[in-house]
């Protein structure tokens, strides 16, 4: 698979002749780990420990697997999978064979998982059989009559399957490996420039839209996070962020093959679990969420835990208020430091340990190398320093158009920025300050949940004659969807109903309303239009009258 929107091809050779785009493989960097750290721990997953070596092995076995299902250059392989060594194994074989790997966030469900595993056309899916109390195996199995190209479900943790699924344990046989070896695939080695990674946004439009990554754009950001943290061979990263989201990915699956660091899985989100596995694997960096963030300040005292390993923890994703920065920095690492980036180029631009601390703890930095902004107006000006705009930015990581060609044209500018849809402003030192969003998003937790699309849903509930979803303040998640409902005469509707009505057409938890406000009308404009923005307002004055959130059914806990 090629680029649907290719660099410019000065633009190209610039990085090129930076050294930004080395013209390597993902496959070649993971050799050079091989050759380099054969006998060294590479991954931390339970109680196993899994050196470069055996790692590599296994890759092997299931890139046999993969060939012999069909499997060729620039067909999908998509994993659902928690943060567990089979993540890494999938993405890597996939990846050796020249296919492309598709990462997919655990929450989605059968709403989202029809558009993603149809318009990828996905080749082979690896699934868990089941995942915090969800049945994926029936999922997969209902979806996969609508998905003619859905050839393989590889099930993890099942103990028996069904017609075209295959068991995770049972691969290395199926590869023909009598001997250990899984036969060596006959297949062109790939480009740099070819695609290895489609990850779809969390949804900012309607459907999630798939962003193309090359070898160089992949491998020149993990070689970027491991120069911004000084990382090599001796660090070991906790990776608590999903590996099929864009900070996992970078943070657990690539910088490794860059450094030869080993990488400590966390698959279940615990705090205080997190600080055991700090002290005991002598953890020195983190990539995390605020709410991450949040959550090991907050357990700190009680657990005990030795953290004096840390030494750098990156924190972005979502809003991160100042005081827990400076709290963060005092009590945890010295070297926490915000980031920004998105699926379009994972870190944009990032602050460091000897910048002002006002500047650290209170913006997201300045520009990395390679990368170069502008703040504009709605008529795509550039704006003085100071002034609040869109921000349109380009850089080597940044990803190389859309699968949907359609989308590109108005993702990017003619100069061949992207315009990222996030509102900020540059300072006159080039400090950037990320102060909210164009695109009608809720970002709970890290995770960019489309308004429009619940929307949509919502409406056609029999109950509801008008609906808007807009983000609420949230302690815990930074942000959570409010829906604004005007009732149908005589129509009655609880935040339960909705809750149900939504789980019924298989959405993601996390998309579920979680604050529920029933009005006689919404307030519009003079054009009809739905005013948000007071929408937005009184979802704020609700929670201050409250003095915290509404006490709901939160969508983790269904």
């Amino acid at each position: 698979m090629r680029p649907t929107r290719p660099a410019d091809p000065a633009v190209a050779a610039a990085y090129r002749a930076a050294g930004h785009w080395r013209d390597r493989t993902i496959g070649e960097h993971l050799a050079w780990c091989v050759r380099e750290f054969g006998d060294r721990v590479a991954f931390v997953d339970g109680d196993r420990r899994v050196t470069f070596a055996e790692l590599d092995a296994e890759i092997g076995r299931m890139a046999g697997f993969l060939v012999q299902r069909g499997v060729r250059p620039g067909d999908v392989v998509s994993f659902q999978l928690p943060n567990v060594l089979a993540s890494v194994v999938t993405f890597y074989a996939t990846i050796r064979i020249g296919a492309v790997t598709n990462p997919i966030v655990p929450i989605y469900r059968g709403h989202e998982l029809r558009h993603i595993l149809g318009q990828a056309r996905t080749k082979v899916a690896v699934v868990p059989a089941s995942f915090r109390g969800f049945d994926y195996a029936g999922l997969y199995r209902r979806l996969r009559p609508e998905l003619p190209d859905l050839d393989t479900v590889v099930l993890v943790g099942a103990a028996d399957a069904g017609e075209g699924e295959w068991l995770w344990d049972e691969i290395g046989a199926a590869a023909g490996s009598a001997g250990g070896e899984p036969p060596a695939p006959a297949l062109a080695p790939a480009d740099p420039d070819d695609v290895a990674l489609l990850l779809y946004t969390s949804g900012t439009t309607a459907a999630p839209k798939g962003a193309l990554h090359t070898h160089n754009t992949l491998l020149f950001q993990a070689h970027l996070i491991a120069d911004w943290a000084r990382l090599d061979e001796r660090d070991t990263a906790l990776n608590v962020s999903p590996v099929t989201h864009a900070t996992g990915i970078l943070n657990g699956l690539l910088m490794p093959m860059v450094t030869g660091a080993t990488v400590v899985l966390q698959a279940i989100w615990d705090a205080r679990e997190a600080l055991a596995l700090i002290e005991r694997e002598r953890v020195t960096y983190m990539m995390i969420a605020t709410p991450f963030l949040r959550g090991l300040v907050a357990e700190l005292d009680a657990s005990g835990a030795d953290v004096s390993s840390l030494r750098r923890i990156g924190c972005g994703g979502a809003d991160i208020p100042v005081a827990l920065m400076r709290e963060a920095t005092e009590r945890l690492c010295p070297g926490v430091i915000r980031v920004y980036g998105a699926t379009e180029g994972f870190t944009v631009s990032s602050s460091t340990r000897w910048d002002p601390p006002a500047k650290r703890v209170a913006t997201e930095g300045r520009w990395l190398p390679s990368y170069e902004g502008l703040i504009v107006d709605e008529s795509g000006r550039p704006l003085p320093a100071g002034a609040v705009g869109e921000l349109h930015w380009s850089g080597a990581g940044m990803f190389q158009g859309f699968l949907d060609p359609s989308l590109n044209d108005d993702a990017f500018t003619p100069e061949g920025r992207y315009r990222s849809g996030d509102l900020g402003r540059l300072d006159e030192d080039g400090y950037l300050t990320i102060t909210g969003r164009l695109k009608d998003v809720i970002n709970r937790s890290g995770e960019k949940i489309s308004a429009y699309e619940v929307e949509q849903l919502l409406a056609e509930h029999p109950a509801v004659r008008e609906v808007a979803v807009v983000a609420q303040p949230d302690p815990v998640t930074g942000e959570r969807a409010c829906a604004w409902v005007a009732l149908q005469p005589g129509a009655s509707l609880t935040l339960d109903e909705i809750a149900d009505f939504l789980i019924t057409r298989e959405v993601a938890k996390q998309k579920i309303p979680e604050d529920l406000a029933i009005v006689d009308d919404l307030p519009k404009n003079a054009a009809g239009k739905v005013q948000k923005t007071i929408l937005r307002e009184r979802s704020r004055e609700r929670v201050a009258d409250r003095g915290q959130p509404a006490e709901t059914t939160t969508p983790a806990s269904r």
